[in-house]
């Protein structure tokens, strides 16, 4: 996570100095959202990891349904109140999950080696 606020900061920070302080602004949006919903579900997949099936199911299906309206909520905000770019709000979103599991993988790599 924190690799990937790092790299979410230096482009949020490069679209500032820019000029571009709507894409700035869509694009940290968009990675924060993105980075908070992942910790979420890693949170929740910790928690319902010992449970019984149906207690689990009930339990992953509420918070799916949290997290869903949240983060729409979240956007919606973002889009229409605060009036960010939709592409760079976008761009945040994928740009903070490549990163993580960019990181990952050569986090596994290196512990094969």
């Amino acid at each position: 996570m924190l690799g990937a606020g790092a790299v979410v900061l230096a482009g949020a920070a490069a679209l500032w100095f820019w000029g571009r302080w709507e894409w700035a602004a869509g694009f940290a949006v968009g990675a924060l959202v993105s980075l908070g919903n992942f910790r979420l579900i890693a949170h929740a997949v910790r928690g319902v990891s010992g449970a019984e099936g149906g207690r689990m199911a009930h339990t992953a299906w509420r918070g799916a349904l949290l997290r869903f309206g949240v983060t729409g909520a979240v956007l919606l905000v973002a889009l229409l109140v605060f009036r960010v770019s939709f592409p760079a709000l976008a761009a945040g979103l994928l740009i903070a999950q490549v990163t993580m599991i960019a990181l990952w993988v050569v986090r596994a790599v290196r512990t094969l080696a």
